[in-house]
């Protein structure tokens, strides 16, 4: 794997998963994107590929791929399981099995894509149709301008000295000794009261 060499991928969007007694696991999509990689391609850049190829930046996004890796080489019969790639670590499985495997000449995925949700909690649904540019009647754009914000619930930060929200959202009041559990109001700190005069 220290060469840079280029090899192409066949990236499934479509279809499904089947399983058959003698080769395993096979991808039922025909209509199949080529997407070239080496063994340098990050997760994200080969979710990026084939959202652009297929023109569904913004409306898609790429939740999985399903890897057909190959699990055994029986005579002229290649076995193939199913392999999932979420993550640069195991996009790292595939290029290995490629390394392992050079009679597999081409590896294939199967892409699982999903609606991405907007803002206001709904899903694009219309995937066929172009989106049109803000303002515009007649311009279509390649994809939405939309982009989903997940905020995280923040919790405010407990103490047996203080509570403070560091969001500033609740207000600008620090401690309160109605938060403090029963145990540890009036409890003198280490090293305090021990007759050190």
């Amino acid at each position: 794997m220290a060469s840079e060499e280029s090899f192409v991928v066949l990236v499934h969007h479509r279809g499904s998963i089947k399983r058959k007694a003698r080769s395993g696991v096979k991808f039922t999509d025909k209509d199949h994107l080529c997407i070239v990689m080496t063994p340098t391609t990050s997760y994200d850049d080969l979710v990026r590929s084939v959202l652009m190829k297929l023109g569904l930046e913004g409306v898609k996004r790429v939740k999985k791929f399903f890897y057909r890796i190959p699990i055994t080489m029986l005579q002229d019969t290649v076995k193939y399981d199913c392999f999932t790639i979420s993550s640069d670590e195991d996009l790292q499985v595939m290029f290995l099995c490629r390394w392992q495997f050079p009679e597999v000449r081409t590896p294939e995925l199967l892409a699982k894509l999903v609606d991405v949700v907007s803002s206001s909690g709904g899903s694009n649904r219309n995937t066929t149709t172009l989106a049109t540019a803000a303002g515009s009647s007649s311009r279509p754009a390649v994809g939405s301008s939309s982009v989903p914000v997940y905020q995280p619930v923040v919790q405010p930060v407990t103490s047996p000295s203080f509570a403070v929200d560091l969001n500033g959202s609740v207000g600008d009041e620090v401690g309160s000794r109605k938060n403090l559990p029963n145990a540890l109001l009036g409890v003198a700190p280490l090293g305090v009261g021990d007759g050190l005069t």
